[in-house]
């Protein structure tokens, strides 16, 4: 313990092995001197001092040899800059910690199997969008009904033409004040995937020879409608009624994929595509029988 007995004193104990001891002065004193409980010069000073003597007599640091450093007293100001600087360091650590962070979770999600599956999706999303927007200007097949026909019903409040349960809103007045509703409609089906994207409905006065008639075979034949003025409507709940906005929202996927970057906004789409997206493309998929409808329509055409 030769040289060391200046840093006992300034713990305030008498030299001793027991590192027990010279840890508790230490903390004693830590509790008076510290820079976040005595903000005066004096104490900065002491504190470097108590901070020099700990280290020495616990080996973790050097007796300096060399010429003593002298100190002297730090003012405010140098103190609160020295905070400052701190606070700085800190916080450029926390943020290279961050950007760790962040290239980590972006390693995880963007590559390996899991983002191969998504990447599978994300194009099946996008073909399955492009799909609907084709099937929105191509025409199928078309089934006339008869007035008063059973899939057929009427909701004059709400101007709504019921067809096999799907809703149209018909806002035309010569269809419900002029002919009273009695008119046959026209059902227009997709062509790919054999949804009923509207409806048609005669709105000029049928030929008084037709009138006993009405539920002949003839009102069933598209050929009745022909030079007839029609209004034509979709429904407000199909996919046809939210183009194009709902088909734009199927590319988002691909669109993530193909701009993908380490950034929140990816981070954001992706889980937005995963748990919104693909689970809305599935179900339409298999809803009304879409997929079967087209693979028996590809079938035909080979």
């Amino acid at each position: 313990m030769v040289g060391k007995e200046k840093y006992f004193r300034i713990l305030g104990i008498n030299p001793t092995s027991d590192q027990n001891a010279i840890k508790k002065a230490y903390r004693k004193q830590a509790l008076i001197y510290h820079p976040d409980r005595n903000d005066s010069p004096d104490a900065h000073y002491r504190f470097i001092k108590i901070t020099e003597a700990y280290e020495i007599l616990t080996g973790q640091k050097r007796i300096n040899t060399s010429t003593q450093t002298t100190y002297r007293p730090k003012t405010k100001e140098e103190i609160f800059a020295e905070k400052i600087a701190a606070a700085k360091e800190r916080w450029k650590r926390q943020q290279a910690e961050e950007a760790r962070k962040d290239r980590e979770y972006y390693r995880r999600i963007a590559f390996g199997w899991k983002w191969k599956v998504y990447q599978v999706f994300a194009v099946y999303s996008a073909i399955f969008s492009v799909l609907l927007v084709c099937d929105y200007f191509l025409d199928g097949k078309e089934v006339s009904y008869p007035i008063n026909h059973s899939e057929v019903s009427l909701d004059w409040l709400e101007k709504m033409v019921l067809v096999e349960e799907d809703k149209f809103h018909v806002d035309n007045s010569t269809f419900w004040h002029d002919m009273r509703g009695n008119s046959p409609i026209k059902a227009n089906y997709s062509y790919l995937f054999g949804d009923m994207k509207s409806i048609s409905v005669l709105i000029e006065p049928l030929p008084y020879r037709y009138r006993e008639s009405y539920s002949s075979k003839r009102m069933w034949k598209y050929n009745y409608f022909e030079g007839k003025k029609l209004y034509t409507t979709m429904s407000y709940e199909s996919v046809y009624g939210a183009f194009p906005i709902l088909h734009l929202f199927f590319f988002v996927p691909l669109l993530s994929v193909i701009f993908k970057r380490p950034n929140l906004r990816f981070s954001i789409w992706r889980l937005v595509s995963i748990w919104i997206i693909f689970p809305v493309v599935i179900f339409f998929t298999f809803n009304n029988d879409r997929i079967y409808h087209l693979m028996d329509l590809i079938k035909e055409s080979i």
